[in-house]
């Protein structure tokens, strides 16, 4: 599934989310459930952690899954404290050989 951010007071596209329903092999170990982008232009404004906060309300309502899966590289410190703040608890981290990358997992009870 896949959903836009959109500002209400203006119609403006903030942000895409991207919910995964099921995980394979790859997205158990790097992608998760949940994707997230905010605009660059729109970002440091809140919309990421309102972005999950709603994609974890369609995990749990419309999907009903019991537990989601977040990654997000190890250097992006924004969507690490978004993860913290819905709940986040960190699992490991793997590295990327392909591409030279070190990716944090956590898990978020709903």
């Amino acid at each position: 599934t896949q959903l836009l951010a959109i500002r209400k007071n203006d119609n403006c596209i903030v942000g895409m989310i991207q919910i995964r329903h099921f995980l394979n092999d790859y997205l158990l170990q790097y992608g998760g459930h949940i994707g997230y982008s905010v605009r660059k232009s729109e970002r440091n404004k809140g919309y990421a952690k309102e972005e999950l906060r709603q994609a974890l309300i369609y995990c749990k309502d419309i999907l009903q899954l019991s537990r989601i899966l977040l990654t997000c590289d190890n250097d992006n410190l924004a969507s690490q404290k978004t993860i913290l703040s819905q709940g986040g608890k960190k699992e490991n981290e793997v590295l990327i050989k392909d591409e030279n990358c070190v990716v944090e997992r956590y898990w978020i009870d709903l």
